[in-house]
């Protein structure tokens, strides 16, 4: 056979196929690139949200009144008790960390954690340990008479948890009320 009868198609044919598979490659490798960043992309998103979910998850939530006991003498507010509960489950607080702190117009209490002013009165215990979680709900009592809140005064009561999870109350005393009574607070 002589060289002008020979044809080239096959070589053609191979050489398309090469390239084409080459093609198939480059993309398959490109496509690889692409859904592995995306992963990594997915995985640091879903961290992070789990990260701030954890974060927001763990606040406080404080029951809507205060309830005050104004004491026989001047009129000053015994003690204060307010409920607490966690606003979601994916935290849970510790009790035995917690700090109180009280500020009016003249003074600023802290009640530190393992004060003998505060105690605390599980309402609705899960698990009977020191940590609040979800469903659970504990009453705390402030032992307030330090402090010199008085009929018509303006308190607001600040709660954190070592995680940095903080709840926030401000109240007022009615004026009018009398000595030795129960007065809700809202």
């Amino acid at each position: 056979m002589s060289r002008e009868d020979r044809s080239d198609q096959a070589f053609t044919g191979l050489e398309a196929a090469i390239v084409f598979i080459a093609f198939i490659v480059v993309a398959s490798v490109f496509a690889y690139v692409v859904l592995g960043a995306g992963m990594l992309t997915s995985q640091k998103s879903q961290e992070t949200m789990h990260t701030a979910l954890g974060e927001a998850g763990s606040a406080l939530l404080p029951g809507q009144s205060v309830i005050a006991k104004l004491d026989n003498d001047r009129g000053l507010v015994e003690f204060m008790e307010f409920d607490l509960e966690t606003a979601t489950d994916l935290a849970a607080i510790d009790l035995k960390r917690m700090t109180y702190t009280i500020a009016t117009k003249n003074d600023l209490i802290t009640f530190s954690p393992g004060d003998s002013r505060v105690s605390i009165t599980w309402r609705y215990p899960e698990d009977g340990g020191h940590l609040l979680e979800k469903g659970e709900v504990v009453t705390v009592k402030l032992n307030t008479r330090s402090a010199g809140i008085r009929r018509g005064d303006t308190f607001t009561l600040q709660v954190s948890a070592a995680g940095g999870e903080t709840a926030v109350l401000t109240r007022t005393v009615p004026a009018g009320i009398g000595k030795n009574v129960y007065v809700e607070l809202f």
